[in-house]
């Protein structure tokens, strides 16, 4: 008898679930879809002077940091509408972009390794973003792996003829020759040197 009044219980709420989705589905198709294509009508674009009038009248005026000041805002309230000092909206901070090319006068580049590598004195150079520099040693031009102030190790460079066509006239790469050898190529306006290493497994 459980079982019978289980089924019917199961039937009658199929029967109502079927129900509600006919109905639900015939409301769904009644929509009009025709307002998707009139849904931006009536808006206009707003100009750059229209949007910083609005920023300047929304943005709160400086409190006044003396006693009579805050005692002012805090009875009165804050003020709004602050005018941006002239010449001043544009502000652009090309700082970094500044650094880079700096640097790169300065024949110092960047490079991504992407294995740890063995450098020439041994150390051990793990994967990642370094500064590149040449520098002369004991008559030798070497190529100094730096993060930060922190030197992490060198390679020795040797003159390269590059065959691959690069976009651009001073650049840095790293080449995976096997898995066990990486060539680094290091190409600056004068010149363009190579170095070998051992990859660090």
């Amino acid at each position: 008898m459980k079982r019978f009044s289980f089924v019917i219980t199961v039937l009658i709420a199929v029967t109502m679930l079927i129900a509600s989705d006919k109905a639900g589905a015939e409301d769904f198709f009644d929509v009009d879809y025709n307002f998707i294509d009139r849904a931006f009508d009536g808006i206009k674009p707003v100009s750059d002077e229209q949007f910083n009038k609005t920023v300047n009248q929304l943005t709160p005026k400086p409190v006044d940091n003396s006693f009579k000041g805050k005692l002012k805002t805090f009875f009165l309230g804050r003020q709004y509408g602050v005018e941006p000092p002239k010449g001043q909206d544009r502000e652009f901070n090309n700082g970094g972009d500044k650094k880079a090319i700096d640097d790169i006068k300065n024949g110092i580049y960047y490079l991504k390794l992407v294995v740890s590598i063995q450098g020439s004195d041994g150390n051990i150079i793990p994967l990642g973003n370094y500064k590149i520099k040449e520098e002369k040693q004991n008559d030798e031009n070497i190529l100094v792996f730096l993060q930060g102030d922190k030197r992490y190790g060198y390679l020795k460079l040797k003159n390269f003829q590059d065959g691959e066509k690069q976009d651009a006239l001073t650049y840095s790469r790293v080449d995976i020759i096997n898995d066990d050898i990486v060539r680094v190529v290091y190409s600056t306006l004068g010149s363009t040197q190579c170095a070998y290493a051992k990859v660090f497994k």
